[in-house]
């Protein structure tokens, strides 16, 4: 491996640290920074400009992914990213906003030397189960948004004012208020909501909203 190759670690713990940057001399990457929260990362890979990026998810002010959001288009060419487990919904985010390659501390660390290599070489890198995982994700987040399209398409502009202010905490007599209409006409508009939502409680329908991305919490 050329050791022109510049690699950004990021972990919270020192003793993980240590087993990437182990991991990175043996396949000559040069470790050009280090750090241990997001805030840190996202600044060095701005400031560096590295080719690698090997990032634990795990970090005290913010998960990994906000680093890889905040650098959108500035991330590196390759990133390898490190957790404590890997269900489809995590594996899935993490391809979505860049990283080429997934693997567990407790699994991955041993075979991290051969992991850099391949993820430099290109290649995507992750268990069979873990690409399954996240297929399986990506069909229940389809599925997702057919639903979502389908119950938005039924709402009146109206049913939707209504939904967001429920999601943003407020009363009956509040919601009239802001919309200038009596407490009985917004329980009509909230009782159909609960019907095309297919929920019977405020709690509910806030969260069905949301998980179809109907409301922001």
């Amino acid at each position: 491996m050329a050791d022109t190759v510049r690699a950004v670690v990021v972990a919270a713990h020192r003793t993980v640290r240590a087993v990437i940057e182990l991991a990175c001399r043996q396949v000559g990457v040069t470790v050009v920074d280090s750090a241990e929260t997001a805030t840190a990362a996202t600044a060095a890979c701005r400031s560096r400009t590295p080719d690698l990026l090997i990032l634990d998810l795990d970090l005290p002010d913010a998960d990994g992914f906000r680093v890889l959001a905040d650098l959108d288009d500035d991330r590196p060419r390759a990133v390898l990213v490190l957790a404590d487990r890997a269900d489809g919904d995590l594996v899935l985010r993490a391809l979505r906003l860049g990283a080429r390659g997934y693997v567990t501390k407790a699994d991955g660390l041993r075979d991290l030397a051969a992991t850099i290599r391949r993820v430099l070489a290109g290649e995507r890198v992750m268990t069979p189960a873990q690409e399954r995982d996240a297929m399986g994700a990506l069909g229940r987040m389809a599925r997702r948004a057919r639903e979502s399209a389908d119950v938005e398409a039924g709402l009146t502009p109206r049913e939707r004012q209504v939904l967001e202010f429920l999601g943003e905490g407020l009363t009956i007599g509040q919601i009239a208020s802001r919309l200038g209409i009596s407490p009985r006409t917004v329980e009509t508009h909230v009782a159909k909501l609960y019907r095309k939502l297919g929920v019977r409680t405020r709690v509910q329908a806030i969260s069905r909203a949301a998980t179809l991305g109907l409301v922001d919490l």
